[in-house]
């Protein structure tokens, strides 16, 4: 058996395509309802060289911020480090608008990220936990289309 097949750090590196469930009802989302044009976005895995540099550079900068232990966090501020860590692994969208023009990467990641805030319920992710949950599913970044 060829051992190369489950190289994940390289694999992460190629963009795969998550399809995307709404952040309400889970339901698979598609563009007016034509099942032929699946809205999803390319996401790069966690275990590449761009995820790693992307999680080292936010742990940095909240190493840098001014807390105190045991000092509660809000739930923004949770969202923000997800953005802050999940931004660089989303290179592209397909069929997903932002208005009348199409979602491009990187100029629109961050405001497709911050459409919804975590809410702490697992039936109704963010497109950000969506994104996070496919970016560390090394199923989904090998290239096994049952993952996520």
């Amino acid at each position: 058996m060829d051992f190369t097949q489950f190289d994940s750090r390289k694999a992460s590196e190629k963009p795969r395509a998550l399809h995307l469930k709404h952040p309400g009802t889970g339901k698979l989302l598609y563009d007016e309802d034509d099942k032929t044009k699946p809205c999803r976005v390319l996401v790069l895995g966690i275990e590449g060289a761009t995820g790693q540099t992307s999680i080292l550079e936010s742990q940095r900068a909240r190493m840098k911020e001014d807390r105190s232990a045991g000092e509660p966090v809000t739930v923004e501020s949770i969202h923000a480090n997800l953005v802050k860590d999940f931004a660089p692994l989303v290179v592209g969208f397909e069929n997903i608008s932002r208005g009348n023009k199409a979602a491009k990467a990187p100029d629109d990641v961050e405001w497709f990220l911050n459409l919804q805030v975590v809410n702490g319920n697992r039936a109704q992710k963010s497109f950000v936990e969506q994104v996070r949950d496919f970016a560390t599913d090394r199923a989904a970044i090998l290239g096994n289309e049952s993952a996520s």
